[in-house]
């Protein structure tokens, strides 16, 4: 998918595993990346990859939140144990028993929840950096491609652009040439007939201009 380059020196190949070691930005939240498809079209793996980063980075919020929410249910139920905690061992009362219980159920459930979210979360920052990487890989294959399609299209216009010079140059000189040519016929015939005949000439022969 990403070979459409063949480097002429396969030794000076670039090494997309240098990227993991560096600090790549989270391109989709990049500006200056958003617009470099301000005036073209995103090509069917960015898009995809792109999808890819941005539902890891909600599963990572919405963790998060998961988390949180987790944590305050887990302090009630740890408050709820504490308020409870006299009526059982002291009043030996079955309800509050049986109340304890599920609270201590549910922290237990709450516990093994976070478990899972802390190794989901741990993991997380890793899953989107190897995305956004990928992403890169498309955007630097597409973006790369465009700009080596422009430079043909920037070589055939500079060779357009002499050709129209040189025509316009062409053009200039014919142009000065024909009023000189113009000026000098209608000087010497002005100083060999006069003014008022060459009006009449003028009106002659120009009668259609």
């Amino acid at each position: 998918m990403f070979k459409l380059f063949k480097p002429k020196n396969p030794d000076n190949k670039f090494d997309w595993r240098v990227l993991k070691k560096n600090d790549i930005s989270i391109l989709i939240l990049d500006e200056r990346w958003n617009a470099l498809f301000k005036n073209v079209e995103k090509t069917e793996d960015i898009k995809e990859q792109e999808v890819k980063v941005k539902e890891l980075l909600k599963e990572e919020s919405r963790l998060l939140a998961e988390s949180k929410e987790l944590a305050a249910k887990k302090k009630k139920n740890l408050d709820k144990i504490i308020q409870l905690t006299p009526q059982v061992y002291e009043e030996n009362n079955e309800n509050s028993k049986e109340e304890m219980k599920k609270c201590e159920l549910e922290v237990k459930q709450i516990n093994e929840r976070m478990k899972t979210i802390e190794d989901e979360l741990e993991d997380m920052p890793k899953r989107i950096r190897d995305a956004n990487i990928k992403l890169l890989e498309c955007t630097v294959n597409s973006v790369y491609f465009r700009m080596r399609k422009n430079q043909k299209r920037i070589k055939e216009l500079e060779e357009l652009i002499e050709v129209t010079k040189e025509k316009l140059r062409e053009y200039i000189d014919e142009k000065e040439r024909l009023s000189e040519d113009d000026t000098d016929v209608y000087s010497y015939f002005h100083d060999l007939l006069g003014g008022e005949e060459l009006e009449k000439l003028d009106k002659e022969y120009f009668k259609e201009a």
